[in-house]
């Protein structure tokens, strides 16, 4: 049976990783939020995420997305800017930000509300 580890390497200090302590061979970018917060971290992404059929083929490797992050705190507008070269994978981070990411806002220099850009990477790897 195989054991599935889904990483999801999203931190404001970025995150790097070494393959001998059982880790993806990769270095994800590290993520940048405009000034934004990220007020629910832990629930953008889960196992569920990665796709049954990407785990099957064997798809691994992360994908960097670019969004704006509304004044109300809610991403508007995802892209992808950084593919992993699998489309499964590739359609799963800007669908799962959209849906469940929610920030406190960046401000002017007023204090208000403003949108901003962001970036961040989302990894897919399974272990044997």
């Amino acid at each position: 049976m195989r054991r599935i580890c889904f990483l999801i390497l999203l931190t404001v200090a970025g995150c790097t990783t070494n393959p001998v302590r059982n880790g993806p061979p990769w270095r994800v970018p590290k993520s940048d939020f405009g000034g934004a917060k990220p007020l629910n971290l832990s629930g953008w992404y889960s196992a569920q995420d990665y796709p049954l059929t990407a785990i099957r083929a064997g798809e691994q490797g992360y994908v960097t997305v670019e969004f704006t992050i509304g004044d109300n705190g809610r991403p508007i507008r995802c892209r992808v800017v950084r593919s992993s070269g699998y489309p499964d994978l590739d359609a799963v981070p800007c669908r799962a930000l959209m849906e469940r990411a929610i920030f406190k806002p960046a401000t002017d220099s007023n204090g208000h509300a403003r949108e901003t850009v962001a970036s961040t990477s989302m990894s897919f790897w399974t272990k044997n």
